[in-house]
């Protein structure tokens, strides 16, 4: 006989028993309430005696009589968990010391540790069962399509070439064991991720256009945010130096998008280090401009030249009393260098447009000079600094901490 047989038949339970005379087993397997919705399995080896080390019975609540997915309904099988959740049934047996599982029905999934009693509900089970049936099938999936590789390419022409087909849920259960750092992906990881984004947003069916909107904005956060790091990294220097020069210059060129900010039109970044013309016949004494940008609407050039954060704006000491400054030569000299640039173009304008096979135009182009920091200024030479900046009509002076709040505000905007 190998069978469950009904052993007593009480006045508040049916208990019983399974039986297998061949192996010699008897013994309690299931209790059934008469009175109340619980049901009671004690899980059995495969040889009898106990299934697990410390489990003895796995009680459930509220399923009259229909077990939830995850546990062994069948006598036969010893009851308890299904081979699909082996792995969490082998991790609470070796780390905790339970003595019974609760399952109840729109129950709660929590840890007794002082009655060493495990509760669960349908919900946790199922979301366990989904996890480990979904990794099992892509393990399975992968082992099938290596077999039929080392197959084909043992016998290419008997057995075809096997087509990678995507296991669902594979790509959620990977990812759940994200831990948020960017670090954790390789090269290879990250090229994927981008190029299944690309292929996805592409499609409007998937991707809606508030999750489009929503990326966005926290890509175009994410870039300001480098920006601003950068920003800070270059703003913290504090010699002046032709180096220091030609970082702030990489700079601009690498986040080229911040023009955009400094001028109250639609422009790109036209060239960096463009020619301006002024080549005398020897090919000398030619003149370049840090960068030349324009109006990507009507074409219209404008120069605009860099110094550093901390080129001096303004002389030390007062020119008369105590609240009147001259310039500072670096700064003469830069507003001088940017129109001379400007006049050298001009002049050869016609040159340089007819030897060149790109759309440009020179009308009465504007200058703009990116130096020194306001933040360096006492209240008394901003003073000065205001009066001359605003009555400069030939060229815009735009200082290095201007430029930076001009970025902490795009990021405001752009994140509400």
């Amino acid at each position: 006989m190998k069978d469950e047989k009904l052993e007593k038949d009480l006045k508040t339970k049916k208990v019983y028993h399974f039986v297998d005379t061949d192996a010699g087993i008897d013994q309690l397997s299931k209790e059934v309430y008469k009175n109340k919705d619980l049901e009671v399995h004690y899980p059995r080896g495969f040889e009898g005696g106990q299934k697990y080390k410390t489990i003895k019975k796995i009680s459930f609540l509220g399923f009259k009589g229909k077990l939830p997915v995850g546990m062994v309904k069948s006598p036969f099988f010893g009851y308890g968990f299904t081979k699909t959740l082996g792995p969490f049934s082998r991790f609470i047996d070796d780390n905790f010391k339970f003595k019974e599982v609760v399952v109840e029905k729109g129950g709660l999934t929590k840890i007794d540790s002082s009655k060493n009693i495990l509760y669960l509900n349908e919900i946790s089970l199922q979301k366990l069962n989904s996890s480990f049936s979904t990794v099992f099938a892509k393990n399975k999936a992968e082992v099938q399509v290596v077999l039929e590789r080392v197959v084909h390419d043992l016998f290419p022409k008997e057995v075809k070439e096997p087509e990678a087909k995507y296991i669902k849920n594979a790509l959620s259960q990977s990812l759940a064991t994200w831990g948020n750092s960017i670090d954790e992906f390789s090269e290879q990881d990250k090229e994927a991720i981008a190029e299944l984004f690309e292929s996805l947003s592409s499609s409007t069916d998937f991707l809606t256009a508030d999750s489009l909107k929503s990326t966005k904005e926290i890509v175009d956060i994410r870039l300001i945010e480098k920006a601003l790091s950068e920003f800070d990294d270059l703003y913290s220097q504090s010699s002046n130096t032709t180096t220091l020069e030609k970082k702030w210059q990489g700079y601009l060129k690498d986040n080229a998008w911040i023009f955009s900010s400094i001028f109250a039109q639609p422009v790109i970044l036209y060239h960096d280090e463009a020619y301006a013309g002024g080549k005398s016949i020897d090919n000398k004494n030619g003149k370049y401009t840090d960068f030349l940008v324009k109006n990507s609407l009507s074409d219209n050039v404008a120069f605009f030249e860099i110094k550093t954060h901390r080129t001096k704006l303004l002389e030390d000491k007062a020119y008369r009393g105590n609240d009147v400054f001259s310039t500072s030569k670096e700064l003469a000299g830069c507003i001088n260098q940017v129109l001379n640039q400007r006049d050298k173009f001009q002049k050869s304008y016609a040159m340089l447009k007819m030897e060149s096979d790109e759309e440009f135009e020179s009308c009465n182009p504007e200058c703009f000079v990116l130096v020194g920091s306001l933040e360096a200024l006492t209240k008394k030479q901003r003073y000065s600094f205001e009066l001359f900046r605003s009555n400069n009509r030939d060229v815009e002076i735009i200082t290095f901490d201007e430029i930076k709040r001009k970025i902490e505000m795009l990021k405001s905007l752009i994140s509400g």
